[in-house]
């Protein structure tokens, strides 16, 4: 459209020395006009690449999030059914007995010791925000201690499944496992899940968890179902019937740690 509109006043100019001088103006515009509008395309063209790209780590985030949500409903199941066989057989809960005022609440932060990390005061990583016993309100035990409790009441190693994702964002990452004279706790974080008739907020306000309580803790937490009541829910069915992305490479992940506590130099900082 330039070029065209150049050649016509070009030939109107042909016979006129002033017109020179437009015609030099017009040139110079011409030029600065076409710099102007591949500036702009250009800078279309970085919004249009950047949008898409961040368009494409938003995607890329929530299917990994909804697999590592399918991870940790299984864990939700693997761990509260051993603690229930636990019950069953000891006639209490894992650690129960270790608290000595009815008043005293033990927590159990099931976590690497790379997720730990982020968790424990003291620990360059550590982020008071993800904390939920920051004012020590909970009697702490060490994921070692709870593990050989459950393996001395069964009489079996037990496999360690540990939340998928390593290194928390906003949110914590982990399990945890709150135990009192009335029975117990075990909460799991579900980002995808959102807040449902089943589902709540952590502390933070904006984290979505999934609660399941023994007997004696029903009617005492925020949307705290029994084991078999919650599994049995249409929701939390709607939630299990997703399908994995990349199920290889999170059952890799999880496989890696089966055995953490075992390694017992890695967990020194959840002992201390």
């Amino acid at each position: 459209m330039l070029s065209s509109v150049l050649s016509r006043r070009e030939l109107l100019c042909f016979n006129g020395s002033q017109c020179v001088n437009d015609l030099m103006n017009i040139t110079i515009r011409a030029k600065v006009a076409k710099q102007w509008v591949l500036m702009r395309a250009r800078n279309i063209v970085i919004v249009l690449f950047c949008s898409l790209a961040l368009s494409g780590c938003t995607i890329t985030r929530t299917m990994y999030q909804q697999d590592a949500d399918l991870i940790r409903l299984e864990h939700l199941e693997y761990w509260t059914a051993l603690l229930d066989e636990y019950h069953q057989r000891k006639g209490h809960y894992p650690l129960q007995k270790r608290l000595q005022e009815r008043a005293d609440i033990g927590l159990v932060k099931i976590a690497t010791p790379q997720q730990l990390s982020y968790l424990s005061p003291g620990s360059l990583d550590y982020d008071e925000r993800l904390d939920n016993n920051i004012n020590n309100r909970f009697i702490e035990f060490s994921m070692a201690d709870f593990v050989s409790t459950l393996e001395s009441g069964l009489g079996r190693v037990v496999l360690e499944k540990y939340d998928a994702q390593r290194v928390p964002t906003s949110s914590p990452v982990g399990y945890n496992y709150f135990v009192n004279t009335d029975g117990y706790l075990f909460w799991t974080t579900c980002i995808t899940c959102g807040v449902t008739d089943i589902s709540t907020l952590l502390f933070d306000g904006y984290t979505p968890t999934v609660n399941i309580v023994s007997e004696g803790m029903k009617g005492k937490v925020t949307k705290g179902f029994e084991r078999a009541e919650l599994l049995a829910h249409p929701t939390y069915k709607s939630w299990k019937a997703r399908t994995f992305r990349k199920e290889g490479y999170m059952r890799a992940l999880v496989k890696s740690n089966e055995a953490a506590t075992k390694q017992k130099s890695l967990f020194d900082l959840g002992d201390s």
